[in-house]
């Protein structure tokens, strides 16, 4: 599990990074890493689970059920957090 990398616009804009939509397992691990990058933390101090926040396999289900890009957009640890079935996780860090 994991993210291909994470990377953030250097003036402070979204976090990014990748999941890959053949491997459902890895989109936990890049939502709650990118999650964690932008709040600053390990992902064990996050102080929602992912799992509390919505079903990850459900998730997953829903972002292949498309025959186009399919969209979720949710919250988890005050961040918002957009994934693709193209494999794009988006987290626009909260308003300090």
């Amino acid at each position: 599990m994991g993210s291909d990398g994470n990377d953030t616009d250097e003036d402070g804009g979204p976090f990014r990074a990748t999941w890959n939509p053949e491997d459902p397992d890895s989109l936990t691990g890049a939502i709650v890493n990118t999650v964690a990058e932008a709040r600053g933390v390990d992902g064990m101090e996050l102080s929602e689970l992912l799992n509390d926040v919505l079903d990850p396999d459900a998730l997953a289900r829903v972002l292949a059920s498309g025959s186009g890009t399919v969209t979720v957009t949710f919250t988890l640890d005050g961040q918002s957090v957009t994934v693709d079935s193209e494999g794009a996780v988006i987290v626009e860090p909260a308003a300090e």
